[in-house]
């Protein structure tokens, strides 16, 4: 698995669970509407000790070879929210609370890597390494706090490489000059 299909499964099965907005940081792109979490790819690839493991195949005149091994790759995520006014269903005023809407909503990501996705992640081939603790990373936005909280989460994953090598059809045993005739 190549990581870009590792991370975008991986995004959209979260997605799917928190049924809110998951958005890449750093982009440029319009401000999402709160909540919504925000995530980073700390690092893409995190080698394993040593070379990996290689095979060889034929296929028709091509010789294909293979590297695997298992690195890991670790995100990023915060929940982002503030405090606002919403209304309900039936037209009336709620207060939300940024603090408790972050934390819980995070606790709630946190938990789907822990646990509740537990079938989605095996099924991609993929581990949870490392979840590590919820904390706090609001920030002062102008006159108001955006609050936020998050973690980060490290994966290992199976990555494979493919190449075309040459195939040696005849090799010439004897050479020229050689002082062993």
């Amino acid at each position: 698995m190549k990581f870009l299909e590792l991370r975008n499964k991986l995004i959209a099965g979260l997605s799917s669970y928190l049924k809110i907005p998951i958005v890449l940081a750093d982009q440029v792109q319009p401000e999402q509407l709160f909540p919504y979490v925000l995530y980073s790819v700390t690092s893409s690839y995190i080698p394993e000790a040593g070379l990996g493991e290689f095979h060889q195949k034929t296929d028709g005149e091509k010789n294909i070879e293979t590297r695997s091994e298992q690195p890991s790759c670790s995100f990023s995520f915060t929940v982002c929210s503030m405090n606002r006014e919403i209304i309900d269903r039936n037209g009336n005023p709620v207060r939300i609370f940024g603090e408790d809407e972050a934390l819980e909503l995070s606790e709630k990501t946190q938990g789907w890597f822990l646990h509740i996705g537990y079938d989605y992640i095996s099924n991609m081939g993929i581990t949870v390494i490392d979840v590590t603790n919820v904390q706090n990373r609001s920030f002062l936005q102008v006159d108001e706090e955006a609050r936020r909280y998050g973690f980060d989460v490290l994966i290992r994953y199976r990555r494979t490489d493919e190449r075309q090598t040459n195939v040696i059809e005849t090799v010439n045993a004897r050479m020229e000059g050689d002082s062993n005739e």
